[in-house]
């Protein structure tokens, strides 16, 4: 089972991947260097775990993934097609489907931040539907909590995935060359590759010979490495001229103290500032509650039988709002509002100042809100919780 997998990070977080997938639908994302197998192991899991009456797309990603879904689930589209419109027929989709759908996204690097949000919010129903991403080594600065907001709560991992140890990266090329590249080359490899196996596959190519031996693969000239020596040289430079000038100073301020410690004259004595204040404490005024209770009667006694407030029907605070969907169009909103409506009462539909129509249920207390959700998600649908201001 783990035998085709190089690498022991590799093979750890196949199983976790392996196991997410088994109990459940998932949402994840798995980043890491360039051609180090991420899309191996997760499309292996997806492969053990799928049966024949489920769905799997395997796509690039782009700013047209939405369509590539909707034709590899072969759901009849008219074209063009907007992403909301997309969102109600794919959702119509889930919900008539029996079985599971398998959709793993490769290179989101090439995804803004808010496509890689969008892409959540339009696929992560978690009912029926599992999506991974898969990213290169950019992403580890760019998937920072802060930066995805909401979004990091309902994901199940974001993993990085490492390049194999040298003894799996020197198993991977045994088993495929046997003794056509010795240990020397495939360290060699190994240190210019930086662990990735396509990478040193295209190095192998180049060589384009059998066998290779360590004096075969040339180590070229590395620009980055010679400005990292530079830098380093240069930093060491100026921290000793740092460390220079700052002994100089020390010494200087023992021997002549009292030119360098000098007084703003705008400024108080030492020992002076409360004094010096202009700050006067009030006095407290005390509350006399008997005359607090008179003015309370005579109030009372004043008021006119037109002028006492109408007696209104109760109505619960209102605490939470569960926002179903967000649409630039209002048919959309409109149509996903009757069809809701049937199942739970109150459904609203909320215009922003940027012009999006989001439909919108209210509730009074958490466990309202629990309630509502939960029916929610029976259509398919993942809504957002918030909690009113």
């Amino acid at each position: 089972m783990l035998s085709d997998i190089y690498g022991y990070d590799k093979k750890e977080k196949y199983l976790i991947i392996f196991n997410l997938l088994k109990d459940g639908n998932v949402f994840g994302i798995a980043y890491g260097k360039k051609g180090i197998g991420k899309k191996f192991i997760i499309k292996k899991a997806v492969n053990e775990i799928s049966k024949e009456k489920d769905k799997k797309v395997f796509l690039e990603a782009g700013s047209e993934w939405h369509r590539v879904v909707l034709k590899e689930l072969k759901i009849d589209a008219p074209e063009p097609i907007s992403k909301e419109e997309f969102f109600m027929y794919f959702v119509d989709f889930v919900e008539k489907f029996s079985g599971r759908i398998f959709i793993v996204i490769n290179n989101i690097q090439k995804l803004s931040e808010k496509q890689i949000k969008e892409l959540y919010h339009l696929l992560g129903l978690k009912e029926k539907v599992s999506v991974i991403s898969i990213g290169d080594e950019s992403l580890k600065n760019r998937l920072n909590p802060f930066k995805i907001g909401r979004m990091e709560t309902f994901i199940n991992f974001i993993f990085e995935i490492k390049p194999p140890e040298f003894p799996e990266f020197e198993r991977y090329f045994q088993n495929k060359y046997g003794n056509k590249i010795d240990k020397k080359a495939v360290k060699k490899l190994y240190s210019l590759s930086e662990g990735s196996i396509q990478q040193a596959e295209e190095l192998i190519l180049q060589i384009g010979k059998f066998p290779i031996k360590g004096s075969d693969i040339k180590t070229p000239y590395n620009k980055k490495s010679s400005v990292k020596l530079f830098i380093l040289t240069g930093s060491v430079f100026l921290i000793g001229i740092s460390l220079l000038l700052f002994f100089k100073n020390s010494v200087k301020q023992t021997i002549e103290p009292e030119k360098i410690i000098k007084m703003d004259k705008k400024l108080p004595v030492e020992g002076s500032v409360a004094h010096d204040l202009p700050v006067k404490t009030k006095k407290k005024k005390k509350q006399d509650i008997l005359s607090i209770v008179g003015e309370i009667k005579e109030e009372i006694g004043n008021l006119r039988l037109e002028e006492l407030p109408q007696v209104k029907f109760y109505k619960k605070p209102v605490k939470y709002i569960i926002q179903v969907a967000s649409f630039k169009n209002m048919d959309n909103a409109l149509k996903l509002k009757e069809k809701i409506s049937q199942d739970l009462p109150g459904v609203e539909i909320l215009e922003r100042k940027n012009g999006i129509k989001s439909v919108v249920i209210y509730a009074s207390d958490k466990k309202e809100a629990g309630k509502i959700i939960n029916k929610l998600k029976i259509h398919g649908l993942k809504p957002l919780l918030k909690k009113v201001k």
